[in-house]
């Protein structure tokens, strides 16, 4: 039950992650279209991007393997 709950807690938190990153990348883009912000703006926008796909990735890797966010193992 508790890897249970511990893979639930990774699943969350990538779901955190892909909500924390992409309101500010979606709206930096926006911005970007609108031209309130320069073009090279968008290279922090990919960077913040490619972050926040590492995270997602490593959160639902151990959301499959039951692992709690803040631990490298299983209890």
């Amino acid at each position: 039950m508790r890897n249970i709950w511990d893979g639930f807690l990774s699943l969350l938190c990538a779901v955190a992650t892909i909500v924390i990153c992409g309101v500010p990348g979606w709206y930096a883009h926006v911005a970007i279209s609108n031209g309130l912000a320069p073009q090279w703006v968008y290279v922090s926008v990919f960077g913040l991007g490619f972050c926040a796909v590492l995270l997602t990735l490593s959160f639902l890797r151990k959301a499959s393997a039951g692992v709690a966010p803040s631990r490298e193992r299983r209890r």
